[in-house]
């Protein structure tokens, strides 16, 4: 008996140091990569400085407490929103949610391609469910996706009317056919299910996708609002930040410029989240050329919006992860 405690022991000291030494190797990581964030960001960081004294007046005040308000609003869409789905097999308070969130953002941030993020939100599954948790977040993501393209078409008519350049002509048309194609998955996603299942090779992965398959209609509802309230958060965040750098436009035309650009951040594929960044800046630079306005007020609006609505909830993140006790 003294010999399996003394082996349980061991077996839990070895257990934490290999976990302590995850999280060192994560800070070490983290840090890497802001640090080669602001080394190729500097330009941008003195963009914004020149600016401090035209953009932090008392007539912003307000403007800036609700853009930091939002921040936190957005990031609470996406935890209920990731409550929501892990309900059915693995309930969650909100709070346990919104630190697998920024967990998990955290994690995206220093692994290629955003992997990261589903390790970081199915940080507080159980292990028996975490293959499932894997399923339920592609497909958070994949309703908050089409959210952005519904969105993204629509300012595409705001934006451009019927008066569209033959590029976006294509993009627009691509744009319908995969709105179209999604909602046609959904309403057959039955059918789709029952017919995969013919193949043996199909079980092994269905766990990943039973999130899909068994989504019930009123959960899938819950989670549509919660990302169409989330889109209208950023999107509305956009604007007041974009006023605040004094890009004098009215509010349909900073809107819909807006929900373009996180349109093509969605539908690009990103390596990191420096390159999510760079998408953000090409698109802003291409539709805001096309108004006629200040284009390095544009690129520091861009860079500050980054900052705050990823850099600041990633370092929060990693705090957040830092402190985490396993279960």
């Amino acid at each position: 008996m003294q010999d399996n405690s003394e082996l349980n022991l061991k077996q839990s000291v070895f257990s934490k140091n290999i976990i302590l030494g995850m999280k060192w190797l994560f800070v070490i990581m983290l840090c890497y990569v802001l640090y080669q964030t602001f080394r190729q960001k500097e330009q941008n960081l003195t963009l914004i400085f020149d600016k401090f004294s035209t953009i932090f007046v008392s007539k912003n005040l307000f403007s800036f407490c609700l853009v930091f308000i939002l921040i936190i609003v957005n990031w609470a869409c996406e935890a209920k929103k990731w409550q929501i789905l892990s309900d059915s097999f693995n309930p969650l308070s909100f709070t346990d949610a919104f630190q697998s969130v920024l967990v998990g953002l955290s994690f995206g941030f220093v692994t290629p391609a955003n992997l990261g993020d589903f390790a970081g939100r199915i940080i507080h599954l159980k292990n028996q469910n975490r293959k499932q948790g894997i399923g339920a977040n592609v497909l958070g993501n994949g309703i908050q996706f089409y959210v952005t393209l519904l969105f993204g078409i629509l300012a595409y008519l705001f934006f451009f009317g019927v008066n569209f350049p033959i590029f976006h002509q294509i993009i627009f048309g691509l744009l319908v056919f995969c709105m179209i194609l999604g909602v046609y998955i959904y309403l057959q996603r039955k059918k789709i299910d029952s017919y995969l299942s013919k193949f043996n090779w199909f079980y092994k992965y269905r766990i990943y996708l039973k999130s899909l398959f068994n989504l019930e209609n009123n959960t899938f509802n819950n989670v549509f609002v919660w990302s169409i309230l989330r889109f209208l958060v950023i999107s509305f965040q956009f604007v007041l930040i974009l006023q605040i750098f004094n890009i004098n436009l009215n509010f349909i035309q900073l809107w819909s410029v807006s929900c373009l650009i996180l349109l093509f951040k969605t539908v690009i594929p990103q390596v990191n989240f420096l390159t999510d960044l760079g998408i953000r800046e090409l698109s802003a630079l291409h539709f805001f050329s096309l108004l006629m306005v200040n284009l390095s007020s544009v690129i520091s609006a861009i860079f500050f919006i980054w900052l705050i609505n990823i850099l600041l909830p990633v370092m929060i993140g990693g705090i957040l992860f830092m402190n985490f006790k396993t279960r």
